[in-house]
């Protein structure tokens, strides 16, 4: 297919969202493995099987029936009640890694939070509260905005992205409900809203996300070069789509962003988002989720960044990764206890 010239340079010629099948939504479904592989000598194979036939259906049955219920509850009561049920689950997960890990990085990255054995307790405790309340604020993700429970700051900002000219790309990081980011985009802020997501492991789980955002019609795209190309041509053609993406996505086993003193990732969420921005002469507006009471929050919109004065009008990848972490570092550590990648970030050890 021949490329389109445009004052962005090359690229693929503009889409609407009319054209693309919402199917493409949905991640990939791994291919079953043979049913007897229950019982293989291999424990590879046994172990995939059970996983794939036993494990995940047994724990997405449980978690589709939680959705609904969660479903039926009144946003408050929902979020309350899983607020409350999450000490369970920090006593059920305290010995795993990952748990450990969410323990270490806390210390280390607020350490004036966890000055005392039970400070520290009381910051472990708060983190384990916000994902329960997030968990099942997920289930009502789609009311909060037309219930008016999330407001927005910064209204200011956002007529000066959208005075910039060409489609938003808000890019955000994952504090405190982060899909409510996406459902305010789309239902309320900038529609349509399209981005991309890193799917689940569990192929259940995946059902309940694409569920919800089907109900309101946001394509959110599963990785891969074909989600890329849509990504590119639904921004081109003069902003009819604005985007949100998350720059502190897991990659590698590794959360790179924010930096906590580390390299700057060469590739990534952060590195397209930039690109596309350059490619299709969109804005990037830095946003971010808090949770200012129960299942209420604020977005908050912040200054679009300025692009370079040069004719090229660009966004330099260094200098704007750069820009990113000193916006997102700080937000990170000041809402540690909101911070859902607490648990992937492994930093180097001392």
């Amino acid at each position: 297919m021949a490329k389109q010239q445009g004052s962005t340079g090359n690229r693929w010629p503009a889409l609407t969202l009319a054209e693309v099948p919402f199917a493409e939504t949905c991640p990939q479904e791994p291919a079953a493995p043979p049913f007897h592989d229950i019982w293989a000598k291999q424990s590879d194979r046994r172990a995939s099987a059970r996983l794939y036939w036993l494990k995940q259906p047994v724990e997405g049955r449980v978690n589709q029936i939680s959705h609904a219920l969660f479903r039926l509850l009144p946003c408050d009561l929902g979020s309350d009640l899983a607020c409350r049920l999450s000490r369970l689950a920090h006593w059920r997960y305290r010995n795993r890694i990952f748990a450990k890990r969410i323990s270490s990085n806390l210390q280390r990255l607020a350490p004036e939070r966890c000055g005392t054995p039970e400070r520290h307790r009381a910051a472990l405790l708060s983190w384990w509260s916000n994902i329960g309340r997030s968990i099942a604020e997920f289930s009502v993700v789609n009311q909060l905005w037309p219930k008016g429970r999330i407001t927005v700051e910064g209204a200011d900002n956002l007529a000066a992205a959208r005075a910039q000219g060409g489609p938003l790309i808000f890019v955000s990081i994952h504090l405190s409900t982060w899909e409510a980011i996406f459902a305010a985009a789309q239902q309320g802020i900038a529609p349509p809203n399209i981005g991309p997501f890193q799917p689940e492991p569990s192929r259940f789980t995946n059902r309940i996300v694409h569920d919800s955002r089907r109900r309101r019609n946001q394509y959110i795209f599963p990785p891969g070069q074909r989600s890329a190309f849509r990504l590119q041509r639904l921004l081109a053609g003069g902003g009819a789509a604005s985007m949100t993406i998350f720059i502190d996505e897991v990659r590698a086993r590794q959360v790179h962003l924010p930096l906590f003193g580390r390299a700057p990732p060469d590739k990534g969420n952060a590195v397209v988002a930039i690109k596309l921005a350059n490619s299709t002469g969109g804005t990037l507006v830095p946003v971010y989720l808090k949770r200012t009471s129960g299942a209420r929050f604020t977005l908050c919109v912040l200054p679009p960044l300025a692009r370079t004065e040069d004719a090229e009008r660009s966004y330099p990848v260094d200098a704007t990764i750069a820009q990113f972490n000193d916006i997102f570092e700080p937000l990170v550590i000041d809402n540690i206890e909101h911070w859902y990648m607490l648990g992937e970030l492994r930093l180097p050890q001392p």
